[in-house]
């Protein structure tokens, strides 16, 4: 059975981690609001597909566990039993172990999880109620939609009439898929798979040429021609998975079955066949089929080999551009607009494709910020905002784990004990804000709380007995020594931070992101992380500029205006030079010395105004070339040390151009000007 399905290990793994992700959520949402009818749908819906699935990998534990945990919500969801405190950490033990299974099985490893404890405790829960679930399940099943068979052709009949007089029977089948399976028409495929081995169809409704495409939208119904039992047929197909119910009746030719039949009851009529036509036509049908999506799963490694293509068509369609102008061949004009339009419809299709929201990287939060609220003793207010910026796939997938990091040990070391913030003056429940915003051509994310901050003398007392120098740093300086390797203030070591080696991680892990991490603390306030993220646009668009005699590229997102600049628009102040800009004084930054290269010779030059954050800069440079699309090539290990530069990318003459990072030369020249 694995071997068979071993071809879907990764689409199984990639959907139960998203049906956790869900459980997690959900569960810590009705521990809430534990009358919400819609969040109770939502964990059965996900609990129901986690034990289909399981059961048709062959991963028999953990469809055991799924199956207890189901039975047990199905009683929640029939009002049998009331959620509480005990029933939502039953429930929290279960996804756990099945996060365990999950993760061994990904390992290769088999799912021998003793998991009998814990399926005693969900039986057990659920015991005293049995008898009333399983009435509650008929009473559902009698309100389904009822089944409707195909009509038979008189070639049918006379197919059918040769077979009965070779010992056959004929048998009507009702098959109704789970109303919450992803996949009814392959659910529906599996039954027929197997009901081949053991007989022969007649007719199908719908037919295989529909249910092919993947379009059915609850029931199938067939005449079955077969040498065996009734009982039999039930038994071979039962255990099918995601399958509510299969309908099994005897029955002959001249039988009138063209009517609606369904339950248990093989004498039962419920309505006539028009009553469902009329169900089913008209324009809530036609509503249904416009609405339904239709989804591929494709390996991001493809993604990056359409992305790369699109970036070498690019830089190729600025070369022919380039040359037409040089060369004056208007006759090009018209084929290449058509080709920049065509390349940038792409380019975006690429990106959009590559990006998912922040709140893939959320969802996990809430529930572990419960489990160390309770563990620590302490009250916590986790807050998110800014859930649907959007970032690259690669960033989400790698900036979960920094982000753990800093939110156990604002948990941790940051935020007080109740006690402890009553005698400060502050509320018994501290607050832990987790945020992500655009900004430009990239995401800003930061985490704050209002504990107790860094205080920068216990963090300089900590370092001296490692040996570590402080002389001549700042405060701010002195708290960033937290990333630094092996450092940590912590006077235990516990289960949730302390080690020294969580901060170390998390600031190589974002620096490995292209991304950068800074700190800004205050004794008894608070401390805030912030977090800088590209959002690996490989293609912007920017405004090329010349600094002396080199050519760079400014990434249009940052820039807010041009103007031409005047010396005496430059003001000293505090030996350091500010400009005049809208009623204010803002910080100026002459480009050539931020490179370190030669004095500026030219008399008319220009200022840029960029704007980083919530603050604004003037960028004074020698000319302004013209606005282009450019391709970010990220630059080389040898010379990744080198700052002020996000990367490179080739103009349409094929020189190259270095793309650069305004950030990082605004930010390091005012820390130089304050000191």
């Amino acid at each position: 059975m694995m071997e068979d399905n071993s071809a879907y290990r990764d689409l199984f793994f990639e959907e139960t981690d998203e049906n956790l992700a869900i459980l997690n959520q959900e569960v810590l949402q009705l521990e809430q609001n534990p009358e919400d009818k819609q969040i109770i749908d939502a964990i059965f819906r996900a609990a129901h597909t986690l034990k289909g699935m399981a059961a048709t990998m062959g991963y028999d534990t953990m469809a055991k566990l799924t199956h207890a945990v189901e039975n047990l919500f199905e009683l929640v969801k029939s009002n049998q039993i009331v959620v509480s405190s005990d029933l939502i950490s039953l429930f929290f033990d279960s996804l756990d172990t099945l996060t365990e299974i999950v993760e061994k099985l990904r390992l290769d490893e088999d799912d021998s999880v003793d998991i009998s404890l814990l399926v005693s405790q969900l039986e057990k829960a659920a015991s005293n109620n049995a008898s009333d679930a399983k009435s509650s399940v008929e009473v559902q099943s009698a309100n389904k939609t009822p089944y409707e068979f195909p009509v038979l052709e008189e070639s049918d009949k006379v197919a059918i009439h040769s077979a009965l007089n070779s010992g056959y029977q004929l048998y009507a089948i009702g098959v109704r898929v789970e109303e919450q399976s992803m996949m009814k028409a392959a659910r529906a495929f599996m039954v027929i798979s197997r009901l081949e081995q053991i007989g022969d169809f007649v007719q199908m409704k719908p037919s295989a040429e529909i249910l092919e495409q993947g379009e059915l939208e609850e029931s199938f119904t067939v005449y079955f021609l077969s040498k065996e039992d009734k009982e039999s047929i039930e038994k071979y197909v039962e255990d099918s998975s995601e399958i509510e119910e299969i309908w099994v009746k005897e029955t002959t030719v001249d039988e009138d079955l063209n009517q609606i039949v369904t339950g248990e009851n093989e004498n039962e009529t419920v309505a006539e066949t028009v009553v469902e036509e009329e169900k089913v036509e008209g324009p809530v049908a036609d509503k249904k089929k416009q609405t339904a999506k239709q989804t591929i799963r494709v390996d991001l490694s493809r993604l990056d080999q359409f992305m790369n293509l699109v970036s070498e068509l690019v830089i190729h369609r600025t070369r022919l551009e380039d040359m037409s102008e040089k060369n004056h061949l208007q006759e090009l004009t018209e084929p290449l607009t058509q080709v920049g339009r065509i390349t940038t419809e792409l380019q975006e299709l690429v990106l959009q494709l590559r990006m998912q929201p922040f709140n893939v990287v959320v969802q996990r939060f809430p529930r572990m910020m419960r489990d160390l609220t309770n563990e620590l003793g302490k009250e916590i207010n986790f807050v998110t905002e800014g859930e649907n910026t959007e970032l690259d796939r690669t960033v989400v997938s790698e900036i979960g784990e920094p982000l753990i990091h800093l939110l156990r040990n604002a948990a941790d070391h940051g935020v007080e004990m109740p006690n402890e913030r009553e005698q400060v003056g502050k509320p018994r429940a501290g607050t832990i804000k987790l945020s992500a915003y655009p900004e430009g051509n990239r995401v800003i994310v930061t985490l704050a709380d209002d504990g107790k901050g860094l205080n920068p003398r216990l963090i300089e007392k900590s370092a001296h007995k490692k040996g570590i120098s402080t002389d001549g740093m700042t405060d701010e300086q002195i708290q960033n020594l937290i990333f630094h390797p092996g450092f940590s203030t912590a006077q235990e070591v516990t289960g949730i931070s302390g080690r020294g080696v969580g901060m170390d991680a998390v600031s190589q892990k974002i620096s490995n992101l292209n991304g950068k991490i800074e700190t800004f603390s205050e004794v008894g306030k608070g401390t805030t992380f912030r977090i800088t993220l590209p959002l690996t646009l490989s293609i912007i668009q920017s405004l090329l500029v010349k600094v002396g005699q080199e050519t760079f590229a400014i990434p249009q997102a940052v820039i807010d205006k041009v103007n031409r600049f005047e010396e005496e628009d430059a003001i000293s102040v505090h030996q350091k030079e500010v400009y005049q800009y809208e009623g204010k004084t803002i910080p100026l930054i002459r480009v050539h010395n931020a490179l370190g290269l030669p004095d500026s010779t030219k008399e008319l030059q220009h200022v840029i105004i960029v704007l980083i954050g919530e603050k604004q800069y003037a960028l004074i440079v020698d000319e302004l070339i013209h606005q282009k699309e450019i391709v970010i090539k990220k630059l080389g290990k040898e010379i990744s040390h080198v700052s002020n530069f996000l990367g490179a990318t080739i103009l349409g003459d094929g020189s190259i151009c270095l793309i650069l990072d305004v950030t990082s030369i605004c930010t390091r020249k005012k820390a130089k000007a304050d000191e």
